[in-house]
C-alpha cells in the first residue's frame, strides 16, 4: 500500500520548464555579455543603451535596469526594464538581443507589470511578468515575435508557466520507464522541474513505483497510481531518486 498523501491535488495546470526562468531580484545598469558590456547611462527623461562603448539604443525613461537571460547557445538576450516617476504605471520592458550581426531591439511590452522571470525555452526567450497590484491576475508569459514582444499565454503562477514551457521542450524517454522510488524520506512532486514548485502535499516514498515519460535536466516528467483507490497524480521528481 502506498502512502501518498493528497492534501491539496491541484494537479497544477500540469498543461501548465525549468525554473531557470529565474533572474536575478536586482537588475543592473552594466553587464558583461559574450558581446561586449552593456550599460544604461541615464539622462533626465532618456537612458541611453551602449554595447561596448557605443550607443545602440535611447528609451524613453528617467532610467533602465538590465536583466540577462543565461543562454549557452544563440544570442545574448537581455530584459531591459525602463522606469518612470509616475505612479501607479512604474515599468515596461524590452528585448535587447546580441550576436555577430547588430544588435537589436524590441518595440516596449509589459507596461504596468513587474518582472516576474525570464528564461530560454527552447531556442527562444521568454519573459514572464506579474502584476503587484493584483496577485489573482495570475502571471502573463511572452515571448519575441518578429519586431514585437506579444503575450503568449497567461497562468495563473509562475510555476505553472514553468511546468507548461518544461513539458514542451522537454525530451521524451524512449519508452515510458518504470522504475521505484529510491533513497530515504518522501519523494515530492513538483509542478515544474525545479525545487520551488512543489505541490503542496503530493509525495511518494520509497518502494512506490511511478512511470516516467520526459526528461529535462535531473528532472523526470512522473506518473503514480495509487494501488488502492486508483488515484492518478503526475508532476517532476529528479531523476536521481529512482531506481530501475
Amino acid at each position: 500500500m502506498s502512502n501518498i498523501h493528497i492534501n491539496t491535488l491541484t494537479i497544477a495546470i500540469l498543461l501548465a520548464p525549468p525554473l531557470a526562468f529565474a533572474v536575478a531580484p536586482d537588475g543592473k545598469t552594466m553587464i558583461d555579455s559574450r558581446h561586449g558590456k552593456v550599460e544604461v547611462i541615464a539622462g533626465g527623461e532618456a537612458a541611453d543603451i551602449l554595447l561596448a562603448g557605443t550607443k545602440i539604443a535611447t528609451v524613453g525613461a528617467g532610467s533602465a535596469a538590465l536583466y540577462p537571460i543565461a543562454s549557452t547557445t544563440g544570442p545574448d538576450y537581455i530584459v531591459v526594464r525602463t522606469s518612470r516617476p509616475v505612479a501607479g504605471c512604474k515599468h515596461a520592458f524590452l528585448l535587447l538581443a546580441l550576436s555577430d550581426e547588430a544588435p537589436s531591439m524590441s518595440k516596449e511590452f509589459g507596461s504596468c507589470r513587474e518582472l516576474a522571470g525570464a528564461a530560454m525555452s527552447g531556442a527562444e526567450p521568454v519573459v514572464h511578468l506579474s502584476n503587484r497590484a493584483d496577485p489573482q491576475a495570475g502571471v502573463e508569459s511572452y515571448r519575441w515575435q518578429g519586431s514585437e514582444v506579444v503575450m503568449a499565454f497567461e497562468s495563473p503562477s509562475l510555476c505553472s508557466a514553468a511546468g507548461f514551457l518544461a513539458q514542451k521542450h522537454a525530451q521524451p524517454l524512449p519508452a515510458p520507464l518504470s522504475s521505484r522510488v529510491s533513497g530515504s524520506g518522501r519523494l515530492q512532486f513538483l509542478s515544474a522541474p525545479d525545487p520551488a514548485c512543489a505541490m503542496p502535499g503530493v509525495f511518494v516514498v520509497p518502494g512506490d513505483s511511478v512511470t516516467t515519460s520526459l526528461a529535462s535536466g535531473p528532472f523526470v516528467y512522473a506518473n503514480y497510481t495509487n494501488p488502492k483507490s486508483g488515484r492518478k497524480v503526475q508532476g517532476w521528481v529528479p531523476r536521481d531518486r529512482l531506481a530501475d
